[in-house]
């Protein structure tokens, strides 16, 4: 008999296949060609999942061979995501990076790159001829904005730098260790419910903001930070994902319905803090998305960064409570 957790996830994966094959219709992708290309980037990373959770799932010899699989994805994802986060400390590939998002249009004409205390101080003739240049062009048309024979050149980092590489590093630990230790239980549905509690906050944010932002707040929940996250969004999109994701827990987990609600909850919330702590580290960067692997999500950063803060502490609790 097939299990629930496998049941759910061919499940989602055949209504995420129809939704994008009716999004492909040559009249849907030219009326919604953004949700186009995320159902597109949802249908290739839930396929990737899939397939390494299911195959990770065979058992031989009451042993599981495999489960090295989903090990290699989340470890796959830690070194895409440190990449992206590295770019950003190294000026010349951060101008790499925002030359490709202007060229797709995800990316303001004009963005000013901090330059390193240290080469300001090295190199105060370059560092003048860049303010100069600054005011007159744009990073597409100013090759000579690159600091000179300094193509390794670092920006400095702050406080946010380090906070949030410490939160993504936390993060990939805290999925491989989650992973290794619902299957050691067997209790493999808790993963899902925690990625997948995650998702749906993000769907159910996006969701909400645009059908009430703006109707009982004039004032946004972050609008230095996040000027497009509304708190109509935040409240109701993650009360709605809560009580979704706690269906889904006590269908796939041993957590009692008001367990899988307080968990789900709390993942919810966190994720929203996730989102605008990677949110304040790309606008301390000048950027607006991470990378453009994902096309209509962006970098790897930007699709998990409402895992950032709630798996730690979700595993941490796992364990506890086992």
């Amino acid at each position: 008999m097939m299990m629930t957790d496998s049941v759910f996830i061919i499940g989602l994966m055949t209504v995420v296949t129809l939704v994008w094959g009716i999004l492909a219709l040559p009249r849907c992708r030219q009326r919604l060609p953004s949700v186009y290309l995320i159902a597109r980037s949802w249908l290739w990373m839930l396929a990737v999942l899939s397939v390494c959770y299911l195959i990770a799932k065979i058992k031989i010899n009451s042993h599981y061979p495999y489960q090295w699989l989903l090990v290699g994805l989340f470890l796959l994802i830690g070194l895409r995501g440190s990449y992206e986060i590295s770019r950003l400390w190294r000026l010349e590939s951060k101008a790499r990076l925002i030359r490709k998002l202007q060229a797709r249009g995800l990316q303001a004409n004009a963005v000013a790159i901090p330059y390193p205390k240290k080469f300001a101080i090295d190199h105060p003739n370059s560092l003048q001829n860049h303010d100069k240049n600054s005011s007159q062009h744009n990073y597409q048309h100013s090759p000579q904005k690159q600091p000179p024979n300094n193509a390794q050149a670092y920006a400095y980092l702050n406080a946010l730098d380090i906070i949030f590489s410490l939160a993504f590093i936390t993060l990939i630990i805290s999925l491989i260790f989650l992973q290794i230790l619902t299957w050691q239980r067997h209790e493999y549905g808790v993963l899902l419910f925690v990625l997948f509690a995650s998702q749906f906050n993000d769907i159910a944010q996006y969701l909400c903001g645009k059908l009430f932002k703006g109707r009982w707040f004039k004032r946004g929940l972050a609008p230095r930070i996040s000027p497009n996250k509304s708190i109509e969004g935040a409240v109701f999109g993650s009360l709605f994902a809560a009580l979704l994701a706690a269906l889904l827990g006590v269908w796939l987990t041993p957590f009692s319905w008001w367990l899988c609600l307080i968990m789900a909850y709390m993942l919810a919330v966190l994720g929203i803090a996730g989102d605008l702590l990677e949110s304040a580290f790309k606008r301390q960067h000048g950027v607006k998305d991470t990378g453009t692997i994902l096309a209509g999500h962006g970098g790897v950063l930007d699709r998990i960064d409402s895992l950032l803060l709630g798996v730690p502490l979700f595993t941490l609790l796992y364990l506890l409570i086992g």
